[in-house]
């Protein structure tokens, strides 16, 4: 549970970071309604859903370790259902989804899946962000911002779990974090920032290789010693892709123009469903 102390939110600032569940309730426990909240798992979650997305699909996140759950969704929605990576065909790997050819993908995630529809059912808009598509997302930020000085932006580093199902900080997330602040900056020189989100921005400036030092990480030297590492180079590609998945009615929605060409390409409307 989130701690209750307003000095949690890191208000006034209207750009805030904080790190998994917990620190994505405390950033929105004032009014969440306002809140533009970024998800950025870069291994995996965020970067599958960015590469569906990129194929014109709608992906429902799933949030619990229940594979018969996934699949009664799957079945409801008319969906694929991805697979563990391992699996050959449709899975998590955002490297088996590169040429998706489905309109609706169900994608069990618990931890950045739980954040997505904790936080959605508070009345924030979800967004899915990326290495891929860092400058998309601050762009939407940036608008979301200026539409309202009542709106304020949430960054959400994922993070990795512990065997005893504690929080494991993922340096890859916070970079992804730290790449879409500083593009959100470069857009609005004079938006407030918590020292924390200052701290990403540091991070990524001080990054000279980005997919040495993902591939690098505990996260990634798993990915590559298990024989993933295309994984790993999708993940790394930055700023790739302007399509920004926006979860809606329960689903992550493709925004961006990429999205009608992919469509074209496989003969179906470019409409979102």
């Amino acid at each position: 549970m989130a701690n209750t102390s307003p000095a949690f939110d890191q208000r006034p600032a209207r750009v805030r970071t904080d790190w998994g569940i917990s620190g994505a309730l405390a950033l929105t426990a004032t009014d969440a309604r306002s809140s533009l909240v970024v998800v950025v798992d870069v291994l995996t979650f965020s970067t599958t859903v960015t590469v569906a997305c990129e194929q014109g699909a709608g992906v429902y996140p799933f949030p619990y370790h229940d594979p018969a759950g996934a699949a009664r969704l799957a079945r409801t929605m008319r969906a694929a259902l991805a697979g563990p990576r391992w699996e050959d065909g449709i899975s998590i790997s955002p490297a088996s989804l590169q040429d998706l050819d489905a309109e609706r993908l169900v994608i069990p995630s618990p931890s950045a899946a739980q954040i997505c529809h904790t936080i959605a059912n508070r009345g924030a808009l979800i967004v899915a962000g990326s290495l891929r598509n860092a400058k998309a997302v601050a762009g939407l930020a940036a608008a979301h911002l200026d539409a309202s000085d009542k709106h304020d932006v949430v960054l959400v580093p994922v993070g990795e779990r512990w065997p005893d199902d504690t929080l494991r900080p993922a340096l890859e997330d916070y970079l992804a974090v730290g790449a879409i602040a500083t593009r959100l900056t470069a857009m609005l020189p004079t938006v407030s920032l918590s020292p924390e989100t200052a701290a990403t921005i540091t991070l990524w400036n001080g990054t000279k290789d980005t997919v040495d030092s993902v591939g690098g990480t505990a996260s990634g030297r798993e990915l590559l010693d298990s024989g993933f590492a295309d994984d790993v180079t999708i993940a790394t590609e930055v700023d790739v892709t302007d399509v920004v998945p926006v979860l809606m009615d329960g689903a992550f929605v493709p925004l961006g123009h990429r999205v009608a060409a992919a469509r074209s390409r496989r003969g179906v409307s470019a409409g979102v469903h």
